[in-house]
C-alpha cells in the first residue's frame, strides 16, 4: 500500500527570520506577511541560544529563511558556522531556505550539512520582475538550482508556485525539478487571489512531477479548505501533503497515511 506521509509542522518545527519582518522585495504574494509570523533571530548568537531552547523543549528542527535584498537572496552565510555546529552537536533537523545563490555560496551552505536547502524554482520571467520585483531572469533561477544540486546532492527541495503566472512555465519548472537529484518536489499555490481552475492546475502539476519519479508534495502555502482538492491531488499520486484539512487526513489514514514531523521538505 502506498505510504501518504502527512506534515504539520507548528511549533515543532518553528519557522525562523534571520531578517525579522524586513525584506527588500515584497512580493505580490506575500508583501512580507509570512515574515511576520516567524522567529526574529539577529545574530548567530541569537540562532544558537533559540536552538538551545528548541532541544530542551524536544523540538524536531527548523526552518531558517529571511527576507530578501534586491538580488533575491536571504542572507544566511554568516549562520553556516552555527549551523554546522546545530548539526554537529544536537539532533534538529534544518532546513535552510537562501534564495538565489552563486556557486561558491550553494559550496558554502551545503557545507552546513543543513539536512534540506529549500529552493524557490521560478521559469517566468513576468513573474520575477513583476510580482517579485525582482531584476533577475530564470536562467539565474536555474542556474542557482543547479548550483545547489551539485554542492548537495538529493539535499535541495525545489519549491514551485502555481498560480502567479503562465501555466505552461510552471510545469516546465516541475519537470526541470524532477529530472534533478532531488529528493521531493513541493508545489505551492497563490493565496488570496483568484486564479482560473487552481484545482485543475494543482492536479496537472502533480502529474507532471509524479511522472518524473520524484515524490509530489502539497506545501502549507496553498488554499485551505478544500478537503476534495486536497484528496483528488493524492489520488492522483501526491506523496504527502503538510497541514491537510481534517477530512484529508481522515481519509489519507484510511489509505495507508502517517503522520509525520517537521517540514514536509524532510520527506525522504
Amino acid at each position: 500500500m502506498r505510504r501518504i506521509a502527512l506534515y504539520r509542522p507548528g511549533r515543532d518545527f518553528p519557522s525562523v527570520s534571520v531578517t525579522g519582518a524586513r525584506c527588500e522585495l515584497m512580493c505580490q504574494h506575500c508583501q512580507g506577511r509570512y515574515l511576520e509570523g516567524m522567529v526574529p533571530v539577529n545574530s548567530p548568537e541569537g540562532l544558537r541560544s533559540l536552538t538551545n531552547r528548541l532541544v530542551k523543549e524536544g523540538s524536531s528542527g527548523l526552518l531558517l529563511s529571511g527576507g530578501c535584498d534586491r538580488q533575491g537572496k536571504v542572507p544566511l552565510l554568516p549562520y553556516v558556522p552555527v549551523i554546522a555546529e546545530i548539526k554537529r552537536t544536537t539532533p534538529l533537523q534544518v532546513n535552510l531556505h537562501p534564495g538565489l545563490v552563486s556557486d561558491e555560496e550553494a559550496e558554502l551552505l551545503a557545507s552546513s550539512n543543513a539536512d534540506r536547502i529549500s529552493f524557490d524554482l521560478t521559469l517566468d520571467q513576468d513573474v520575477m520582475r513583476g510580482r517579485m520585483h525582482l531584476d533577475r531572469t530564470p536562467r539565474d533561477s536555474v542556474d542557482s538550482f543547479k548550483a545547489l544540486c551539485r554542492s548537495a546532492p538529493g539535499r535541495v527541495a525545489p519549491h514551485v508556485l502555481l498560480g502567479a503566472g503562465k501555466e505552461e512555465f510552471e510545469l516546465d519548472a516541475v519537470r526541470l525539478a524532477g529530472g534533478a537529484d532531488v529528493p521531493c518536489i513541493i508545489l505551492l499555490s497563490l493565496l488570496g487571489e483568484k486564479v482560473d481552475d487552481w484545482e485543475g492546475r494543482l492536479q496537472r502539476a502533480v502529474t507532471a512531477g509524479a511522472a518524473t519519479g520524484r515524490p509530489v508534495l502539497l506545501g502549507c502555502m496553498r488554499p485551505r479548505g478544500r478537503s476534495d482538492v486536497e484528496i483528488e491531488a493524492l489520488k492522483t499520486g501526491a506523496a504527502g501533503i503538510a497541514c491537510p484539512a481534517a477530512a484529508t487526513a481522515e481519509w489519507a489514514l484510511e489509505n495507508g497515511g502517517q503522520w509525520h514531523r517537521g517540514c514536509c521538505a524532510l520527506h525522504r
